[in-house]
């Protein structure tokens, strides 16, 4: 399965509540357009002491998931006039993006009960071992490794790029967010910028 990740920050000007209310009401709408999607997810970035000072140096404030059996239908997408659409819509509220693409690979398979908390860690390093330190938290109820295949910016997009390089992705589930903040705020992990989120399942 191949999934596209965006990493986003909103714009200045724009409020952090307008800025999911509008991700999740018009242009979630959008994408959900894509022929080939096989899922959307919207991962909105909330503040949390789980979240470390690395994640919290990188401003970004959601992780767009789209899922594609196959990077022929990727590149459909990416290349369709729904893509136009969401291009312009973007520069309304987004003030940087950058886009990753992965193989996603589920190590842990998630709970079917599970929350819609979850954490995402991104490596800053080629190999920061982020799946493995996961692994080992208490709690621990799916987890999901994104290996990063290409990353840059958005594909004709006019939004500026947000250059943030990243070795690896994963996502981890637990029961609820007590749950995930208190296996993960007193965790060291330098290495790795860990963002807890809340999922909108889309498609």
């Amino acid at each position: 399965m191949i999934a596209a990740i965006s990493l986003m920050r909103r714009r200045d000007d724009v409020p952090l509540a307008g800025f999911r209310r509008h991700w999740l009401d018009v242009h979630g709408s959008l994408v959900c357009r894509f022929a080939g999607l096989r899922r959307y997810v919207q991962c909105h970035a909330l503040d949390s002491p789980a979240m470390n000072a690395t994640a919290r140096a990188l401003r970004i404030d959601g992780f767009p998931m789209l899922f594609f059996d196959d990077d022929g239908d990727r590149r459909l997408a990416h290349a369709s006039p729904e893509m136009a659409a969401c291009n312009v819509d973007s520069r309304l509220f987004i003030g940087a993006v950058s886009r990753v693409i992965t193989e996603a690979e589920v190590v842990v398979p998630p709970a079917t009960t599970g929350s819609r908390f979850g954490l995402i860690a991104l490596s800053l390093e080629q190999d920061g071992g982020e799946v493995e330190a996961l692994r080992r938290l208490p709690g621990l109820r799916g987890l999901t490794r994104y290996r990063v295949r290409e990353q840059g910016a958005a594909p004709n997009s006019t939004v500026p790029h947000l250059s943030v390089t990243v070795g690896g992705i994963a996502q981890a589930w637990f029961d609820s967010l007590v749950d995930l903040e208190c296996a993960v705020t007193a965790w060291a992990a330098p290495a790795l910028a860990l963002f807890v989120v809340e999922e909108h399942r889309l498609v």
